[in-house]
């Protein structure tokens, strides 16, 4: 039988002669020997490839479940973002409406909460695989250049690093926004309190005010022209007259000049039928020679209000509407007060 190319008995035999010696090295190895060292070798490099191809799948892996992680963060931080920007929203809001309450109560203002500077974040995303440095082993490392990398980092860890915005500091700037807004609602709860209480204050004011004013005659008692004015006069009689005569037609309105409580309704002499209005503030009008009488004793008018009708009752020589002011019970001349509250009293 022939012997094959590669026989386990076959052996290999090297030589080597080194130059100016007389020493010769021999080597011998056999077949078996080198198909076992190949078989090996050839496991190895398996080996080697199925672990690299192993190393890629999982670092793939990671940087999948990165990025995922990536996306989940960077829409909790736009969501918490939002939230801020509502929450600074509402203190404006309310910042405003206090100012308005203030500036109407004459309540002094207080220093509105600033709104701290933005904190930009660098645009950059992505992942680099990168060696593992100083490592004997082959292996892989995943390094963010995303920012979101960092402030997640900065959150696990609890704080700030190099400048960026972390989730635990959002979120404690967060907490302290919704604090101070909360303190804002309740300020401006006692605040609009305060403000209606001012508010009803004057509004009592004005209305007194208002009352006073209604109170004081400023008005033609009727229409027409005066035929006999206020001080002495020689017709029909030489005497002091306390009051004016206005002439107007028979059963023409009489109005009340100011308003006030009716305190007499009837005859009274020469005044014929007479009505007197006390006005509450130290005024107190008359209206003589009427041939008609629309108000009683101890009922309210307002000014403008129809109270009776002209005539000639009484001491008259024609229709007309005999009206007399009295402050603090002295007559002092109308004349001033036809048209409107003189000068001199609206200042009082």
């Amino acid at each position: 039988m022939k012997n094959s190319l590669f026989s386990p008995t076959k052996r290999l035999l090297i030589k080597i002669i080194p130059h100016h010696t007389e020493s010769i090295y021999k080597l011998e190895i056999s077949h078996l020997h080198l198909a076992v060292a190949a078989a090996c070798t050839a496991l190895l490099c398996i080996a080697l490839m199925f672990s690299h191809v192993g190393a890629v799948r999982a670092a793939e892996a990671k940087v999948q479940t990165l990025q995922s992680v990536d996306a989940q963060q960077k829409k909790q931080l736009a969501d918490m973002s939002k939230q801020t920007q509502s929450m600074w929203k509402r203190l404006t809001v309310l910042q405003q409406n206090e100012k308005e309450i203030r500036s109407l109560t004459g309540i002094e203002a207080k220093k509105p909460v600033a709104k701290p500077a933005a904190q930009k974040l660098p645009l950059r995303t992505g992942l680099r695989i990168v060696p593992h440095a100083g490592s004997a082993r082959a292996g892989i490392a995943v390094r963010s250049e995303s920012p979101i990398w960092a402030a997640f980092a900065s959150w696990l860890t609890g704080g700030r690093e190099g400048g960026q915005i972390s989730f635990a500091s959002e979120s404690e700037q967060l907490a302290q926004l919704n604090v101070q807004l909360n303190r804002v609602w309740v300020e401006e709860a006692v605040l609009k309190v305060q403000a209606q209480s001012v508010a009803d204050a004057r509004e009592a004011t004005a209305q007194a005010h208002q009352r006073y004013l209604d109170g004081i005659p400023s008005m033609w008692p009727t229409q027409g022209y005066i035929s006999s004015g206020f001080g002495y006069r020689t017709v029909p009689d030489t005497e002091f007259h306390p009051g004016v005569d206005v002439v107007n037609d028979y059963g023409a309105p009489v109005y009340a000049t100011a308003s006030g409580t009716v305190t007499e309704s009837g005859w009274d002499g020469g005044y014929g039928y007479k009505i007197a209005v006390d006005h509450g503030n130290g005024y107190t009008t008359w209206y003589g020679h009427n041939s008609r009488l629309l108000v009683s004793a101890g009922q309210s008018v307002r000014k403008g209000q129809q109270i009776a009708e002209i005539g000639s009752s009484g001491f008259a020589t024609g229709p007309h509407c005999h009206y007399e002011i009295l402050l603090w019970g002295k007559a002092i001349d109308p004349t001033p007060f036809l048209d409107g509250i003189p000068a001199q009293v609206a200042a009082q």
